[in-house]
């Protein structure tokens, strides 16, 4: 499996715009801190190249996932990495095709699956950018089907995406969305919440499944926030950040 975390290293070509870094933090249901998501990206646009480092509650890096820019935010592929469970993904994109290499932990094996790539098709973050795309379709009461790539499966899945109405969210005024399967596929997680920004459409929160496994194995329940938006940072701290060795354990979740 190709890891490019040289590519986190290496200057890139639209230097010129500007790193914004943006923090979640992602809590199980009892309140206590899984881990903090920190997020760069080059330029404010959806394509942006993009980055997420995925950090221990005592700030040591233990993940990495690195986005190109992409013309098509809402299927850009990704590569991933995990060093506490050794879960790594490498999801690459090409014309009306999706290419996924996946190893779910340090004792398995990879696997590689290639797949046609379905009309309005979404991948990982992408999600985001797919929601601001149908925004006016959702706040008109329409719900939207996407097919979404569960990559771990390697296939995609149907989701329905409902507009829930305005809601108050630490004092701001903002949306909320759920997202569910339109068809029951046993054991796949069938249901999201997410709320963005009424002023910018950002995320604010994430209440579903976590993408990474914790320390027992499994894929906990979170809630992610996002308090604050994303700041100019200068290229020393991004490079200094990304560039910190992932350590193999850390108290992800209570046992």
């Amino acid at each position: 499996m190709r890891l490019a975390w040289l590519l986190l290293c290496m200057p890139c070509a639209a230097s010129a715009a500007p790193l914004l870094r943006s923090e979640g933090v992602a809590t199980l249901a009892n309140g206590v801190i899984a881990y903090r998501e920190v997020h760069w990206q080059r330029g404010a646009g959806d394509g942006s190249e993009r980055w997420v480092e995925y950090l221990c509650p005592a700030g040591q890096p233990f993940a990495r996932k690195q986005m190109p820019a992409a013309t098509r935010p809402q299927v850009r592929g990704y590569v991933l990495q995990d060093a506490r469970s050794g879960q790594e993904a490498d999801v690459r994109v090409d014309p009306g095709v999706v290419r996924v290499d996946w190893k779910e932990d340090t004792s398995t094996p990879s696997r590689t699956r290639q797949l046609p790539l379905p009309p309005d098709a979404v991948i990982d973050a992408g999600f985001d950018a797919a929601v601001r795309a149908h925004w006016r379709t959702l706040q008109g009461g329409a719900p939207v089907s996407l097919p979404f790539l569960v990559p771990g499966r390697q296939r995609f899945y149907p989701v329905q995406v409902q507009y829930q109405g305005p809601v108050r969210w630490q004092g701001l005024s903002a949306h909320a969305v759920n997202v569910r399967l339109d068809t029951w596929f046993g054991a796949v997680a069938p249901r999201l919440s997410l709320v963005y920004a009424d002023a910018d459409r950002r995320l604010l929160e994430f209440r579903g499944t976590s993408n990474l496994r914790d320390a027992r194995g499994d894929y906990p329940q979170v809630t992610v926030r996002f308090a604050a938006p994303a700041t100019e940072q200068p290229e020393q701290r991004w490079r200094t950040e990304l560039q910190r060795p992932l350590v193999a354990s850390c108290g992800v979740t209570t046992r």
